[in-house]
């Protein structure tokens, strides 16, 4: 069984907790010929005053996460869930956000993990779409033009599905996404699930990275260190290395 296999079914569990509750959920799946790694990105800046609608923030409640598996039957590929109104449904205002990437594919190592990370940033580069997310919140904004052309989270799933299997093949045999805007309580109920998953996915990579502290340890990511998942663990390897050199002097 993988690490995080038992978090698979508590996700299915809190989805048909809302459901049987009466939650607007609604389920699509992205079309295989929509998978090409073409298309225009988007500004990397969007400004309030163009802002139609918010997604989490530091005004509401966010949540995001990836549960991964080597077991392609706990994903319904290319599945996107929506739990709760979409931007399009709401025309301007604010929602809290849950975002969960769900991928099953090759043994996960830091490697892999960095790469899929990577292709994530690109791939919700949409235009009149933009992201920030760190430490497991995530921030986003769509803009009054996206929403008049037809943006919608069904239209970003696909997008981020299409870039993913389109990207890595090699790596990845299903992806599913999971959004959730139906309520705070919604939200923070996903986020101890997701508290979960970071702290496990913490203590697996710190044991990784901890197995080069007798070496010079290098980050060879191509992901800025300012959203990169890995960074805190880094700075802790690195004031590991620091301490042991400093060890090593004194004797």
């Amino acid at each position: 069984m993988n690490t995080f296999d038992p978090y698979f079914e508590r996700i299915r569990e809190y989805e048909s907790s809302l459901k049987d509750r009466g939650g607007n959920l609604r389920t699509w799946f992205a079309e295989p010929d929509n998978d090409k790694p073409g298309g225009r990105r988007s500004s990397p800046l969007l400004l309030k005053e163009n802002t139609a609608v918010e997604l989490g923030g530091p005004l509401t409640a966010s949540s995001r996460f990836m549960l991964w598996t080597e077991n392609a039957c706990l994903v319904s590929h290319r599945k996107i869930t929506l739990i709760g109104p979409d931007p399009a449904e709401i025309k301007r205002g604010l929602l809290p956000f849950g975002q969960v990437i769900i991928v099953a594919g090759s043994s996960l190592n830091g490697q892999i993990r960095l790469e899929v990370e990577r292709v994530l940033s690109v791939a919700e580069q949409i235009p009149g779409y933009m992201a920030r997310s760190t430490g497991g919140k995530i921030w986003s904004r769509v803009s009054l033009e996206a929403l008049d052309n037809g943006f919608s989270l069904r239209s970003l799933g696909a997008s981020v599905v299409a870039r993913l299997c389109a990207a890595l093949p090699d790596i990845l045999a299903a992806v599913e996404l999971l959004f959730v805007t139906s309520s705070v309580e919604d939200v923070h109920k996903l986020e101890r699930i997701g508290a979960q998953v970071r702290k496990l996915d913490h203590d697996l990579r710190r044991q990784r990275l901890t197995k080069t502290a007798e070496s010079e340890y290098q980050c060879e990511s191509a992901i800025s260190c300012e959203v990169c998942p890995d960074n805190d663990v880094c700075n802790e390897i690195r004031q590991i290395l620091t301490i042991r050199k400093k060890g090593k002097r004194i004797w």
